[in-house]
């Protein structure tokens, strides 16, 4: 007996056709309609760079906190505001993009700030604050290389262009 397979669409990662075989969808829909392969949803690397940055955000927020309560008349203030702002607003977006990209939200929170606690100086403590940006900015780009939903992709791209632009702020208190 000849199996019916029809052709229903392409993976949003892999760009691989998706068939539909006797009746069964070789795949799934995502919530905005894209279709993701059964391969790229068992090993979805766009999912774990997604939940790693959730989790470096996460523990970005807990780091200003801290050095907002610890230097509070260090200058910076505003700085370290706008950066914390930046870090919520990630957190935030984040967990949109991982839903609409199909995927389970991680839990965990990095342990970024217990590092910057254990510097000595504020200088330090902004230097790896600024290590930590970039190392977001770059993990972006290996997001950036997977297939995903427009809104994901537009907004990972601001998310770089903000701490792009954080750390550049930052190296002026430097």
């Amino acid at each position: 007996m000849e199996k019916l397979k029809e052709q229903v669409g392409s993976c949003i990662r892999c760009k691989k056709d998706v068939y539909c075989t006797d009746g069964f969808f070789n795949g799934i829909i995502l919530e905005n309609g894209n279709i993701l392969c059964f391969e790229c949803k068992e090993n979805d690397q766009l999912i774990e760079i997604l939940n790693r940055l959730l989790e470096a955000e996460k523990s970005g927020v807990v780091t200003l906190d801290y050095l907002l309560k610890a230097f509070p008349s260090a200058g910076l203030e505003a700085s370290f505001q706008q950066v914390r702002e930046d870090e919520a607003w990630s957190c935030s977006g984040l967990i949109h993009a991982i839903q609409r990209e199909g995927g389970v939200l991680g839990k965990q929170v990095g342990d970024f700030a217990d590092k910057v606690k254990s510097l000595p100086t504020l200088r330090e403590k902004l230097e790896l604050l600024n290590k930590g940006q970039a190392w977001v900015a770059r993990k972006i780009d290996d997001a950036l290389s997977y297939g995903m939903d427009a809104k994901t992709k537009d907004f990972l791209l601001e998310m770089k262009r903000r701490h792009e632009q954080n750390i550049e702020h930052m190296n002026t208190h430097l």
